[in-house]
């Protein structure tokens, strides 16, 4: 099944459930929805007693603020009352009154009512089979496994003219995150195939299946022996998941079938993790050279090849 249809019967599967409980409420003639925060508030008091508002922020997902807005409209009903915690009192503890029980035990029960009508669905539709079948795919292999695979999926592609302003985008990123955007950075933005891909260069990008570039890193030609690794960017939430290592490594890969016999790369000392992962590649430091084209650059590297 692709990416698109399994979002889609996803978004139709929740879609029936919301209609299923919202048909419920409205048979029932109930005033609010069963999934609505103020009752799964006043259910949680219901069923486990007083609780404070961090308490109940904590176990309802539901923010400090929007905590303390519903327990002033529930106390604005009298369904719910408020007071000091008897074993320490710089707390307050909210908790249902006799009104708040009876109205919320109405709410219980519909709440197991509900399940059930869910349940019968779920069973006409063979929902239990299906999640059998998804535990024993599971046992099969875990979901980090899965995880791993489908990051393994994202594929090393190389240039196209509609990954140009990806190419920019992720590595403008870091570079204005730290330094300044300098003369050089930007001639290769605006021209990166007669910057780097004319005189014989290569741009790489990590590329979903759905066309998503999180990735991207430059071989750039220095006559026919040395050629430099550059402008390797990552978008940030996947940074971590081994994407500039592949990067990284079709880069050397390419200059090695290129036949090139070293590449070199500059970077800076306050990037860390990227020289961390520069080492991993087998690059050396080496003294960095009299002249660079950048004035961020602060640390010079170099990995012999063949």
């Amino acid at each position: 099944m692709a990416d698109q249809d399994i979002r889609s019967s996803h978004q139709g599967f929740t879609d029936r459930v919301h209609e299923a409980r919202a048909h419920y409420a409205q048979q029932a003639g109930l005033d609010k929805s069963l999934a609505s925060p103020r009752i799964r508030l006043g259910l949680e008091l219901y069923r486990n007693g007083p609780a404070s508002i961090v308490a109940l922020s904590a176990r309802l997902k539901i923010s400090h603020p929007a905590v303390v807005q519903l327990a002033r409209n529930l106390i604005a009903t009298e369904y719910v009352a408020d007071y000091r915690d008897r074993r320490d009192k710089r707390r307050r503890l909210l908790a249902l009154t006799n009104s708040g029980r009876y109205y919320f035990s109405g709410y219980a029960a519909h709440v197991e009512l509900e399940a059930a009508l869910l349940s019968d669905l779920a069973n006409a539709a063979g929902l239990p089979n299906l999640l059998l079948r998804w535990e024993q795919a599971l046992a099969e292999r875990s979901l980090s496994k899965r995880f791993q695979g489908v990051i393994s999926g994202i594929t090393i592609a190389p240039y196209r003219a509609a990954f140009k302003a990806s190419f920019e985008r992720l590595n403008r990123q870091w570079i204005e995150a730290s330094f300044q955007v300098e003369d050089r950075d930007q001639a290769v933005f605006d021209d990166p195939v007669a910057q780097i891909l004319k005189p014989g260069g290569s741009i790489f990008f990590a590329v979903t299946a759905g066309g998503e570039v999180v990735g991207t890193c430059a071989l750039l030609r220095h006559g026919r022996r040395r050629a430099e690794l550059a402008k390797m960017a990552v978008q940030e939430q996947f940074q971590g998941l081994g994407l500039g290592r592949r990067l990284g490594q079709a880069v050397i890969d390419f200059a090695e079938a290129a036949g090139f016999e070293d590449i070199v790369l500059e970077s800076n000392q306050r990037l860390k993790p990227a020289i961390s992962l520069y080492r991993s590649l087998g690059f050396l430091q080496e003294p960095a050279p009299a002249v660079s084209d950048y004035a961020r650059a602060d640390v010079f590297m170099v990995k012999t090849l063949g």
